[in-house]
């Protein structure tokens, strides 16, 4: 089995995760960072993954590369069957989320981090490129 748990800086993993819910239906773990009167995050985090058999696959999602919440998880890399994704957007999530059960995880999250990458998308360009299809039509 595969898990998916999303923590970052504020209630941006929350955001993500609600608006994932949603979409999908699909209610996911979220850990908020630094957000006052809670408790760490990282404390949350470690006992919801000694709750995970350890034969089981655990990706975490992070907000930021080299932000202080993914230097936090990095430290958990020691675990089995643990992954890191930083960069986290709801396009990414969804890719992982609706992922097949059988696929390969390492896989599955490098071709999710290439769909994620490919919706992002400047869309003055976008735009211009249509408009200049229609004048060539």
């Amino acid at each position: 089995m595969r898990h998916l748990l999303l923590t970052g800086h504020s209630k941006i993993s929350e955001g993500i995760a609600a608006a994932v819910s949603f979409v999908l239906g699909i209610d996911l773990p979220y850990f908020n960072a630094y957000v006052d009167g809670e408790e760490l995050f990282k404390d949350r985090m470690i006992r919801e993954i000694e709750k995970i058999p350890e034969s089981d696959d655990i990706i975490i999602a992070t907000d930021i590369f080299g932000g202080s919440v993914n230097n936090e998880m990095m430290q958990l890399l020691n675990k089995p069957n643990v992954y890191l994704v930083s960069g986290m957007n709801m396009a990414l999530v969804m890719a992982l989320v609706m992922a097949e059960e059988e696929e390969d995880t390492e896989q599955l999250i490098r071709s999710a981090i290439g769909q994620a990458k490919e919706g992002i998308i400047f869309c003055n360009d976008a735009l211009q490129t249509d408009a200049q299809d229609l004048d060539d039509f």
